[in-house]
């Protein structure tokens, strides 16, 4: 792979010839004087950087890690091929004012030969060493690197890649070493450790949505390498997390709060940016990896509807073909056997019972992807397409006597709802140079995502198919079905973005333009009483943006960036947002930054076109909706300091303000002239929302081990169905989240991930009672509230054979945690109300993880 990372300014090379000069020696000499002449700053240019003086002192670190710290102190940064270094290799370095020149052959193991471009030193070649400069370490079974970094390149919310201490926004990053302690398959699993960030689990489905600072997933984006995954009905939220596996994810950058300039639309709590693999780190990698896993105390190997357990397997692969072009590609399959507990699984019976099927329904997952990559000094190429499938049955827990009508026999039987879900996306990416250092990204999608369902009637004597004509046990109105339409989005996104360098160090000017034509399908999505309320609609909504923003740098130690964006939509009102985003140097280990952004809300296909109305239901969308609009305001400092013992400290305070306004949400009410029963069914622009995040993270980090901790309290004045004027006060809800990885001696590796989430309060608006026109003649108030729950994993790892294989062994939610329940506080006796189970995990878990790489 050849790293590629824009650089500031451009020095252009110039080429002569000495015997053309020989031959006109008058003008060719006026020429080469005036050439001298103009390149002398070039020359000093790359003489003085160059020549700087470095002061480095590292433990065992990896030669990429080596380069990005040298970058870091210089104010530079590297491009080299993979093949041309091993950037896996361990160095130790020790230099005191040292040209830079000097620790760059030290780091590359010989003579570099090198191409300044401003900022940016291009590494061509490497000659072989006279003398051995340092020490370089080779890995082995007993002496493992931790791959700890606290200080990784960013991309989320950037003009261009960056260190996180350089970032103009505060970033989580979960890296790779992470990703591989969890020892996860999907983002969904990923995530769940994470402060302000809760995965509402539908065990019935197999679907996993998101919920950040207490907003649900309409309001946070999903990207994938910057651009937006298809959802349920569009592009970026409303995703099931799921159907994103982490084959060949690098890394996952969080940011939270209103992104609308830099992401656009339904970014109000922010972006999840999911890196994935784009180059191989050698000229050949090869891994397979296999992980078994319980699902609480079921587990075993049958293939049968015994079947227990989790079964994961995967096959990556990729291969440098030359410094410039890379392709690769990866295969997993996930087969989750779902978690019985209370209920006796699919096997056949000849007995009525209402125990039948799981708790957590079973789930095959199939997950592919296949990348091709070119890059050059001033042009790279990416093309990605990846492909999800999913099949899951929900077994009914109901065994009944049932009338084959066709047969006129009694069998019992019960009801199979079964589900697959297809998911593709093409993504193209290119970018490069041009015009007097100007940059240019360009991305163009198709996306294509969709839940199907099919109602089966089930003879439990031989578990075999009911004929459709005979009717579904325990409702007279519902019918077999083939596979129908749940819903379904099918997209093509694209985006571009212009930079360009104003003045040298200074101002950099950004523009660019953003729009997905998403055509959605809702399906047969809401049921009342065995009766479908939705009918199959179909529509398409276009959206677009146009964007720009400057990012000025008014002195070493402040720098600012303004930014603008134009929403338009062929359905909805033109919206904007605007963005000023500041960061102050106060000295080399304090930093300040002051956020101020604003996003907004589309309104969904449900909430625009449901439409079904006879003359007792009327359930419809409303066409005039405005758009939610969101402000946020974070002020942040972070603290770094190299502390004694080659330990790395990093600490990040913050508090965030949150508002939205003209919330969407359903309301009923009488029609004069209308009859239907249930009224008017429909939704308004009516609540407000107030949040407010205090948040406290503090990392640590050596050669030998990573610790951190993070501690937050989030408030909120209004939920999904209750609007700021229905809160009294702020309701507050902490957490606590700690990481622990170290490096044991034989080569061992032990990682800890711990999470506490305390009393979760809900305020749960009741209507007393109804007037003829339907509207509620009176409300109360009533407190819930969860207990606090705590999550703890641990593993344990030890490489072999040359590192080539890693044998992994933990245990997921030692605790036990499961399900959580909303209990009232403050409920008067004479008012009933269901309430809200959070499904949180099937209990404790036991896993194995193996993998070999050549």
């Amino acid at each position: 792979m050849k790293h590629f990372y824009k650089c500031r300014k451009s020095t252009l090379v110039r080429e002569f010839s000495a015997k053309k000069i020989i031959e006109r020696p008058g003008v060719y000499a006026l020429f080469f004087a005036l050439y001298l002449l103009c390149s002398f700053p070039v020359f000093a240019q790359q003489s003085s950087l160059l020549q700087q003086k470095i002061s480095i002192k590292t433990g065992r670190i990896t030669k990429a890690k080596a380069l990005l710290e040298l970058g870091r102190l210089a104010n530079c940064t590297f491009s080299y091929a993979d093949d041309l270094i091993k950037s896996e290799e361990l160095v130790q370095l020790d230099y005191r004012n040292k040209p830079l020149k000097v620790v760059l052959k030290g780091i590359v193991g010989g003579t570099p030969d090198l191409l300044v471009q401003g900022n940016t030193i291009h590494i061509k070649a490497v000659r072989p060493p006279v003398a051995k400069v340092t020490k370089v370490l080779k890995p082995d079974s007993s002496k493992v690197s931790g791959n700890f970094d606290l200080n990784p390149v960013v991309i989320t919310g950037q003009y261009r890649p960056q260190t996180l201490n350089k970032s103009i926004y505060r970033v989580e990053v979960i890296g790779k070493e992470q990703i591989r302690n969890m020892a996860v398959s999907n983002v969904a699993e990923l995530l769940k450790q994470q402060l302000n960030i809760e995965i509402e689990n539908q065990s019935g489905m197999g679907r996993s949505k998101i919920r950040v600072l207490g907003l649900n997933s309409q309001y946070t984006k999903i990207l994938m390498d910057n651009i937006p995954i298809a959802g349920d009905e569009n592009m970026g939220s409303d995703v099931d997390l799921t159907t994103i596996s982490l084959d060949d994810v690098e890394r996952v950058e969080i940011i939270k709060g209103a992104m609308g300039v830099e992401y656009g639309a339904n970014s109000i709590a922010g972006v999840i940016n999911i890196i994935t693999k784009k180059n191989s780190e050698h000229k050949t990698d090869l891994s397979f990896e296999i992980q078994e896993e319980s699902i609480r105390k079921e587990y075993n190997l049958s293939s049968s509807d015994h079947a227990k357990g989790r079964h994961i397997q995967k096959i990556n692969a990729s291969h440098n073909l030359t410094n410039q072009l890379s392709f690769g590609g990866s295969v997993s399959r996930d087969q989750f056997n779902g978690y019985r507990g209370q209920y006796t699984g699919a096997g056949m019976s000849k007995e009525m019972t209402d125990k039948r099927g799981y708790e957590w329904s079973p789930k095959t997952s199939w997950n592919s992807n296949v990348y091709l990559s070119y890059t050059n000094k001033h042009f790279s190429a990416f093309y990605k397409f990846n492909y999800f499938s999913s099949d899951l049955t929900n077994y009914g827990h109901f065994a009944n006597g049932f009338l084959l009508k066709d047969e006129q026999l009694y069998v019992n039987a019960s009801v199979n709802n079964d589900y697959r879900n297809g998911r593709y996306n093409h993504h193209l990416n290119l970018r490069g140079d041009f015009w007097k250092n100007a940059y240019y990204t360009l991305d163009a999608s198709y996306q294509k995502n969709g839940l199907e369902h099919r109602r089966q009637a089930i003879n439990l004597e031989d578990n075999s198919v009911i004929d459709k004509s005979n009717g579904i046990p325990g409702s007279e109105k519902l019918q077999a079905t083939d596979w129908e339409k749940y819903y379904q989005s099918a997209g093509v996104y694209a985006k571009g973005t212009f930079l360009k360098p104003i003045l040298h160090k200074k101002l950099d000017f950004n523009a660019g333009f953003e729009m997905d034509r998403t055509k959605g399908n809702q399906g047969y999505t809401n049921f009342f009483n065995d009766v479908s309320l939705s009918s199959p609609i179909e529509n398409t909504l276009f959206t677009g943006s146009t964007y720009t923003s400057v990012e000025w740098n008014l002195s070493p130690k402040i720098m600012i960036r303004p930014g603008f964006r134009l929403n338009f939509s062929n359905k909805l009102k033109m919206r904007t947002n605007q963005s000023v985003t500041t960061r102050y140097r106060l000295n080399e280990y304090n930093d300040l930054r002051l956020i101020l952004g604003t996003s907004t809300r589309f309104p969904n296909y449900e909430e625009l076109y449901s439409w079904f109305v006879n003359s007792i239901h009327d359930y419809r969308g409303n066409p005039d909706l405005k758009p939610e609009y969101g402000k946020s305001a974070e002020f942040q400092w972070s603290f770094r300091k190299e502390l004694p013992g080659n330990i790395h400290l990093e600490t990040n305070l913050s508090s965030m303000f949150q508002h939205i306004t003209d919330r969407i949400v359903s309301t009923v009410y009488r029609v004069e002239g209308e009859s239907s029963l249930t009224g008017r069914n429909t939704y308004a622009n009516e609540n407000k929302y107030y949040g407010l995040l205090n948040q406290l993270d503090i990392n640590l980090v050596s050669d030998k081990f990573h610790f951190s901790v993070g501690a937050s309290i989030l408030g909120s004045k209004g939920n999904d169905g209750a609007s700021v004027d229905d809160y009294n006060e702020f309701l507050w809800n902490t957490q606590v989240n700690a990481q622990f990885s170290y490096l044991l001696p034989a080569g061992f590796r032990t990682a800890f991930f711990f999470r506490h989430v305390g009393r979760q309060p809900l305020y749960e608006i009741v209507a007393t009672g109804k007037g003829a026109d339907l509207q509620p003649t009176g409300f109360i108030k009533i407190l819930n509230k969860t207990d606090a729950y705590q999550n703890l994993d641990f593993s344990v790892a030890k490489r072999f054979l040359k590192n080539k294989v890693d044998l992994r062994l933990g245990v997921k939610n030692l605790f036990d945690v499961t399900d959580i329940n909303y209990k009232a506080v403050n409920k008067p006796d004479n008012i009933y109300y269901s309430l809200r189970t959070l499904r949180l995990y099937y209990g404790r878990s036991y896993f194995l993880r193996l993998s070999y790489k050549i």
